[in-house]
């Protein structure tokens, strides 16, 4: 503090590491034995109904080790303050490039193909791109929620000055610089460890429990640094998490997904 009264400023406490290079962000993780690489398919289209899936073809390529879908998981839905998101698409797609199916393989190779071989089977619908057609669609998220305190209307009526305007803001980006990325590592008894690029390690947690089925004790969420995010991780990173948590758990291998920046880009929110 005395330092700072002064007009000294303080050091970022990972500010040497991060300048000389030597801070450990995720993907900086040594590759362990039998590791898995996990990757996800996303819906080609905004909105529409996921009819089938055929993963049959997908499966016989070489270095596939398993494909996962929303029939293979204890529970789908999740959501910060809504549960309305589901983990994997089962019916109504919601989003360009939503996930639809998890994928683990021995390499980029295999995951490449794999992407190429499922099939799915979609019948595309007009997807809604703007606020007031939204509304007037009544496409809502939720039930409406107030918060008020006196009487509201009263006091506009009765305020000397009223200013009345309508503001448009275009899509944001919360642009961190290290993509959405984990690695799980599954332990005894069914217990998996995961490592993640998160700012809320206990979001993780649940999203990865509920979806396996195990209780949250059984899953340990480690995040080494949490800045940067931007509130961009803050949520949208549990569901790459449980992505990796889920291949360890099935396959008992260390599992590995890191999303390229045009993967990022498209699928979070």
């Amino acid at each position: 503090m005395k330092n700072i009264l002064k007009g000294h400023g303080a050091h970022h406490d990972s500010g040497i590491t991060h300048v000389t290079g030597e801070s450990i962000f995720i993907d900086d993780r040594p590759v362990v034995k039998g590791e898995v690489m996990v990757g996800y398919l996303g819906t080609p289209v905004a909105k529409g109904r996921l009819k089938n899936i055929d993963l049959s073809e997908a499966l016989t390529i070489p270095g596939v080790l398993g494909i996962y879908t929303h029939k293979d998981v204890h529970h789908n839905f999740w959501g910060t303050i809504f549960k309305e998101q589901p983990f994997l698409v089962e019916d109504h797609i919601g989003h360009i490039d939503e996930p639809v199916a998890v994928i683990a393989c021995e390499n980029k190779e295999a995951l490449r193909l794999a992407k190429l071989a499922i099939k799915l089977d979609i019948q595309a619908e007009t997807p809604l791109f703007d606020l007031d057609e939204a509304i007037a669609k009544k496409s809502f998220i939720g039930v409406t929620r107030t918060i008020s305190r006196g009487n509201a209307v009263e006091a506009f009526n009765k305020a000397p000055h009223k200013i009345k305007g309508v503001f448009e803001n275009e899509g944001q980006e919360h642009f961190y610089l290290e993509s959405q990325a984990a690695v799980a590592y599954p332990l005894e008894q069914g217990q998996v460890e995961i490592h993640s690029s998160s700012q809320h390690p206990t979001e993780v947690q649940h999203l990865a429990a509920e979806v396996l089925g195990i209780p949250f004790h059984q899953v340990v969420s480690i995040v080494k640094r949490m800045g940067g995010g931007f509130g961009g991780k803050e949520s949208q990173a549990a569901p790459f998490a449980t992505m990796a948590a889920l291949v360890a758990h099935n396959l008992k291998r260390p599992a590995r997904i890191i999303l390229t920046k045009d993967e990022d880009m498209k699928t979070t929110g």
